[in-house]
């Protein structure tokens, strides 16, 4: 696998996100999701192509008027098989190239841009914080959010796509490892619960997969516990 595609976790949160946003409603990866994702990142399916087909198969319900929530990401298999065998015969030809050369230019700016506000932002929040404001101030005061705005703003513009999503991905891991270590015992304890609630009955799967799923759903929680950003171009 390339190292610039982004690492396992990265990509099936992603994927999960940009699932989450077309449902419409909260949604957690069974361990099936997570066999499937896996799958389309080992065999080379970019994460772009699996995040365009997702909206896709969702546009095509709506213009059906279908009713009834979809409960697995397997719904959207088939769409991200048809489009990655499209790309791969370039049948889509300038629509992919306009999509990632879009991150590329004035697009990938305004992300880019976007992303590192999100995390000033939020250390300015942080640094009058109530709550767990101790904590937040702590992370404000040791500049660990400013210092991963600083590394969002300094990525080049002219990365590949995979690149920089795989670059995001690390600086978005890196501030969130940093986080967790000095959660308070109460949140800790918040997020341990919450993840434990979304991996549900793990039973059959490899340790090796649940270790995965479960530092991607922490990864997440803490994220959204501290209201911070997703670092990914792959955003509306």
């Amino acid at each position: 696998m390339d190292d610039a595609v982004p690492d396992e976790e990265a990509y099936a949160t992603r994927v999960e996100e940009a699932f989450i946003a077309e449902r419409g409603t909260p949604f957690l990866l069974s361990p099936k999701d997570w066999t499937l994702i896996r799958g389309w990142r080992e065999n080379g399916v970019p994460l772009d192509v699996v995040v365009r087909a997702v909206r896709e198969a969702f546009e095509k319900r709506r213009a059906r008027s279908q009713a009834g929530k979809i409960s697995s990401i397997a719904y959207c298999a088939s769409s991200v098989e048809e489009l990655w065998e499209m790309e791969r015969r370039g049948l889509v030809g300038k629509a992919r190239e306009t999509a990632v050369a879009g991150a590329n230019a004035p697009a990938r700016e305004e992300s880019l841009a976007l992303l590192s506000k999100g995390l000033r932002a939020a250390n300015e929040r942080f640094a009058t914080a109530e709550g767990i404001e101790d904590f937040l101030r702590r992370v404000s005061e040791g500049g660990a959010l400013l210092a991963a705005a600083a590394k969002v703003e300094a990525l080049a513009r002219d990365l590949p796509f995979e690149e920089s999503e795989s670059a995001l991905s690390a600086i978005e891991a890196a501030l969130l490892r940093s986080a967790l270590k000095g959660l308070p015992p109460k949140q800790k304890e918040l997020v341990e619960s919450r993840v434990s609630a979304a991996l549900g009955d793990v039973a059959g799967v490899s340790p090796a997969v649940v270790e995965r799923m479960r530092r991607a759903l922490t990864r997440r929680e803490v994220r959204l516990l501290l209201g911070l950003p997703a670092l990914t171009l792959l955003h509306g």
